[in-house]
C-alpha cells in the first residue's frame, strides 16, 4: 500500500514502529519535513528533527540497540479528525517490553500528524515519558535530567 491519506501515513508510521525501521519511518516523511518532541525524555540528543535525513539519523541512532523493537503493539488507537484535513490528532497506547530485564508495560503518546503530497510534513510527539522512563528503567536520569534543564 502506498499511503496517501494522514490516516494511512499513521499506519505506516505505526508499522515503522513495530518493525523498529528508522529508514521505513523516514521514508514517510517529506524532504523538509520536521519531527518534534515537546516534552523531555532521557537520552534524548535532540527535542526537533529538521528534514527526513535528520529524522533518519535521529531514529537510527536512538533505535540502535541489540534488541527488536520494545513495542509488542498498539491499542486504543484514537484517531481525531480537524477541520484541516491535513492534520489528524492520533492517541496511542502500546504494549512494550523492556528486553534487558523482560518485563512488559504499557505506555502512550498522542501525536499530532500533518501531512501533504501522500508525505508527512510535521510530527509533534507527546509521549508518556514517565511512564517509558519507568518500563526501561530510567526513572533516575530523568529525574536528573529535570533537574539540570533550563526552566526557560
Amino acid at each position: 500500500m502506498v499511503p496517501q491519506t494522514p490516516r494511512q501515513l499513521l499506519e505506516c508510521f505505526q508499522q515503522a514502529m513495530l518493525d523498529f525501521s528508522p529508514d521505513a519511518l523516514a521514508d514517510l516523511f517529506a524532504e523538509n519535513a520536521v519531527y518534534e518532541f515537546p516534552f523531555l525524555a532521557p537520552r534524548r540528543e535532540a527535542s526537533r528533527y529538521e528534514g527526513r535525513e535528520q529524522i533518519r539519523a535521529g531514529f537510527t541512532r536512538a533505535w540502535a540497540s541489540p534488541y527488536p523493537s520494545p513495542v509488542a503493539g498498539f491499542r486504543e488507537v484514537r484517531v481525531h479528525d480537524t477541520a484541516d484535513p491535513e492534520l489528524i490528532i492520533a492517541e496511542h497506547e502500546f504494549d512494550a517490553v523492556n528486553h534487558a530485564t523482560g518485563e512488559s508495560f504499557t505506555s502512550g503518546f498522542v501525536l499530532f500528524l500533518r501531512a501533504r503530497g501522500a508525505q508527512i510534513v510535521h510530527v509533534r510527539d507527546y509521549a508518556d515519558v514517565l511512564r517509558l522512563s519507568a518500563g526501561f528503567g530510567q526513572l533516575p536520569q530523568l529525574f536528573e535530567q529535570l533537574q539540570n534543564s533550563d526552566p526557560s
